[in-house]
């Protein structure tokens, strides 16, 4: 399931006076992020996202993700394994002037999809096989 947030940040924003963007994910894996920063934006628009309160774009808690004209893929292979899943997307916009608007896309694919059905038993068949005495 492909989630997109058009999300409009105001201008003369703080951290400290972030929005906030929640949408619920079900069971799967977080596949692939896209994080889209329009011309204009300068580097002053920041972002994070975050999975049940925990940051997982970027990493570090103080650390954010800024651009101009470009877009950010991140293949992540982030597992969800409640339903349903809060992600936040946590950002502002420090441009003094100007209100600027970002797209973040989030791609959530079943577990399934990245081990064919029938893969494990393949594995585990080959494992055993080593280890038998004929």
């Amino acid at each position: 399931m492909l989630h997109s947030k058009h999300i409009t940040l105001t201008h003369g924003k703080t951290e400290a006076e972030s929005t906030s963007t929640r949408f619920t994910a079900n069971q799967g894996v977080i596949f692939r992020v896209w994080i889209t920063f329009p011309a204009g934006c300068a580097g002053l628009v920041k972002v994070r996202v975050y999975h049940e309160g925990h940051p997982f774009i970027p990493v570090d808690q103080d650390a954010y993700i800024s651009g101009d004209n470009y877009v950010f893929e991140y293949p992540v292979m982030y597992e969800i394994t409640g339903a349903p899943e809060v992600i936040t997307i946590e950002a502002w916009n420090e441009d003094d002037t100007y209100d600027h608007t970002i797209d973040v896309q989030m791609l959530i694919i079943p577990k399934e999809w990245l081990q064919p059905v029938g893969g494990y038993e393949g594995i585990i068949a080959a494992l055993k096989s080593l280890f038998q005495q004929t």
